[in-house]
């Protein structure tokens, strides 16, 4: 859920290295995180700028409680960094105004251990719980997507509806590499996991074509007389930043894999004529599932493009016309 990146993950590596707070108990930490992320879901519906206010008011405090009491894991008095209580200030921890700005706020706290401790991270054994640390680095990338999509819907075998699109999304991102260092032996493990995390900065609808049928005759072979064409479309709700659903691509791995799965936004196609509608369903069924070495491999390149088809005859995938395909488009910037 978004409430837990927006909000926590920001700060979890800065509260690691802060001084120790009283530890809460695992039940209060748990009902402080089902607060958060309901104070999260009523501020993208609140009524007003006054009750969005106040709700947001309540989240950087409780945002603040549940990091220094719950995300303790490595304890202990590791130093005071530069401007780290700056950076867990209530204002740097909202939103940036634009998602550039944000996801560079992002990395900048993701990469603060690195940078202040290098290599050299036997600073930290004392007063660490867990053998291993886990480090993160933060890299820029950022891309694009673009969806050639489309949908037949049908009605006792007569079309219904029909539509064909493109649709291309933009997005800045930050892919992580977490390396785990062995406080006793005094080095790094050599095993890496990795994440991408991304936002959306624009959305396009590059060209679309359709249209829905209002008015059958027959009832055995039905025939339609009477059709209104697509002709406008919006973006679905909480698709823009900083929406709910403003992630494009992301990345999970196991001990063997890593997949990296495309979000793409959801668009509302309508006719200026009313009663007909629909919507894209192409972009939520892009997976690539490498294994650990060829992906090393993809990020090594400066620029990694990927096209595949999205679109079944299948029950689970209605919406999405076989033919459809989705491309992915990424470039990785050298580290800064």
């Amino acid at each position: 859920m978004v409430c837990v990146s927006r909000y926590l993950a920001v700060v979890f590596l800065l509260v690691c290295i802060a001084a120790p707070a009283p530890a809460a108990t695992p039940q209060a930490c748990e009902e402080m995180q089902e607060r958060i992320e309901a104070l999260s879901a009523a501020i993208e519906e609140a009524a007003n700028e006054t009750a969005e206010a106040a709700l947001q008011a309540e989240l950087d405090s409780l945002s603040m409680q549940y990091a220094s009491q719950c995300m303790m894991h490595m304890g202990g008095m590791l130093g005071t960094l530069p401007h780290l209580g700056d950076m867990l200030s209530p204002d740097k921890m909202r939103p940036a105004a634009t998602p550039e700005q944000e996801i560079i706020r992002r990395r900048e706290a993701i990469n603060l251990m690195r940078r202040q401790f290098g290599d050299n991270l036997s600073v930290l054994s004392a007063g660490v719980g867990e053998r291993e640390i886990p480090v993160q680095q933060a890299i820029p990338i950022d891309g694009r997507i673009v969806v050639e999509g489309g949908a037949v819907a049908t009605f006792h075998r007569a079309i219904k509806q029909e539509i064909s699109y493109t649709v291309r999304e933009t997005y800045v991102g930050n892919l992580v590499i977490t390396r785990y260092y062995d406080r006793i032996e005094g080095r790094y493990t050599g095993r890496e996991d990795y994440d991408i995390q991304t936002l959306s900065t624009s959305i396009e609808v590059l060209g679309f074509n359709g249209r829905g049928c209002v008015k059958f005759m027959g009832t055995a072979a039905p025939v339609c007389t009477r059709w209104h064409r697509f002709d406008q479309w919006r973006i679905g709700d909480g698709e823009q930043y900083h929406g709910m659903y403003d992630g494009v691509v992301g990345a999970d791995n196991d001990d063997t894999t890593v997949n990296v799965k495309v979000d793409a936004p959801d668009i509302h196609f309508s006719s200026s004529q009313g009663q007909v509608g629909t919507k894209s369903g192409c972009g939520d069924f892009f997976k690539e599932t490498l294994s650990r070495e060829a992906f090393k491999e993809w990020i090594g390149r400066s620029e990694t493009r990927i096209t595949r088809e999205v679109g079944f005859f299948k029950e689970s995938t209605p919406g999405c016309r076989p033919g459809s395909t989705l491309t992915l488009e990424m470039r990785i910037h050298p580290e800064q």
